[in-house]
């Protein structure tokens, strides 16, 4: 199968419209396409850095979109024991960037052949998913990536 066939991109307008407005938030991603709610999704890692906030890049089937989804950077709180931990965050803070559209299975796996060395690589690591998909056409022959968990549909 040729991938450059399946591949279809609209990077460049989706990638700025949601930076402009610093990404919209989980909710309201989900509410603007009913097919992100039904729709199975590829999970490629949930430790990406983003201008040190820790980011999930998720894959959309039904949509094609990649999309990096971040954890505000929220407090510290010690527990009864003295340790300490993160306190949780709610689905209205966590915001939604679509990095691009790529269109089946095989090719997102050739466009993330990788991601699991360049996740932890760097402080802002999700540069090198941004690029990997702004260049996708070059990546599309990359061995296929396995992604960290395939979520069910709905």
């Amino acid at each position: 199968m040729r991938f450059a066939q399946s591949l279809t991109l609209a990077h460049a307008g989706t990638v700025a419209s949601t930076r402009q407005n610093g990404g919209v938030d989980l909710e309201a991603f989900y509410d603007a396409d009913p097919r992100r709610r039904h729709s199975e999704e590829l999970e490629f890692g949930s430790d990406w850095l983003d201008n040190g906030a820790r980011t999930q890049v998720s894959w959309v089937e039904d949509t094609g979109e990649l999309y990096a989804m971040r954890d505000p950077l929220g407090g510290l709180a010690s527990d009864t024991i003295g340790d300490w931990r993160a306190t949780p965050v709610s689905d209205e803070q966590l915001t939604v960037e679509v990095l691009g559209v790529v269109t089946g299975r095989d090719a997102v796996a050739a466009v993330m052949s990788g991601w699991d060395a360049a996740m932890t690589a760097s402080e802002n690591s999700l540069d090198w998913v941004r690029n990997r998909v702004a260049h996708a056409d070059a990546e599309l022959n990359d061995p296929p990536a396995r992604p960290s968990r395939d979520l069910p549909a709905g």
